[in-house]
């Protein structure tokens, strides 16, 4: 009888229903839309964007994030919106890709400190480069968001991929633009070709930054001169 009794617990057990999984808590929630405001930032630095950098900064320095962060979390908080204050006041597309790299830096220091381990889980990919007519914007767009992730992480294996990336010979696939001189694009190639090189034996973390909004930098100049957003 009492091996009965246990066989019925069991069984009822088996057949109970699985219970759901916990919905998404308010924290989540908020944290994606910071790495979604600071995300955008990175593609309007490198597009030479200010218009919409603006309002995206502006609106990434007035979230309140305090929820469930860990201790000393919001120190490195203050740190995000201290440069994306700095990035809605911007002026010229250089002091802009300055502020969002800040940006960067405080979220891996906040990543580090706390173990994060976000720079594990970020995924090299491969740029979409078959088609000529893309191929520079993917190729360029792809570099960028591996340079950012290795910041953000941080990553040592994402800035690597993505120095190399840029100092390699496939380092600037030519635009299909024509409202930029060649030689305009030739020099702004031999920039990025250099940056990249300086980028693979960095160390430095304030020198990653300066690298990095350096590389924006060039290619917003570029863009804004053949009018691309």
């Amino acid at each position: 009888m009492r091996d009965l009794t246990i066989l019925l617990s069991l069984l009822s057990a088996a057949c109970r229903p699985t219970p759901p999984p916990p919905m998404t808590s308010p924290v989540q929630g908020r944290m994606f839309e910071h790495f979604a405001l600071a995300r955008d930032l990175r593609v309007f630095a490198a597009n030479g964007d200010l218009a919409r950098l603006h309002v995206t900064a502006a609106e990434l320095a007035g979230l309140e994030e305090t929820w469930g962060m860990p201790p000393g979390a919001e120190a490195h908080l203050e740190r995000v919106r201290a440069a994306a204050r700095l990035a809605a006041a911007a002026e010229s597309s250089g002091a802009a890709a300055a502020a969002v790299a800040e940006v960067a830096q405080a979220c891996g220091d906040c990543h580090l400190t706390n173990d994060a381990t976000l720079g594990e889980r970020f995924q090299v990919a491969a740029p979409l480069v078959d088609d000529p007519a893309i191929r520079h914007t993917n190729y360029l767009s792809w570099v960028s968001r591996l340079l950012w992730d290795g910041l953000v992480g941080p990553s040592e294996r994402m800035w690597q991929t993505g120095a190399q990336a840029l100092a390699g010979a496939e380092g600037l696939p030519t635009p299909r633009v024509g409202t930029v001189p060649a030689g305009d694009i030739e020099r702004a190639g031999a920039t990025l070709h250099d940056l990249g090189a300086r980028a693979l034996t960095e160390n430095d973390a304030r020198e990653r930054v300066r690298l990095l909004a350096d590389i924006w930098t060039t290619c917003a100049d570029c863009h804004t001169q053949a009018g691309v957003r």
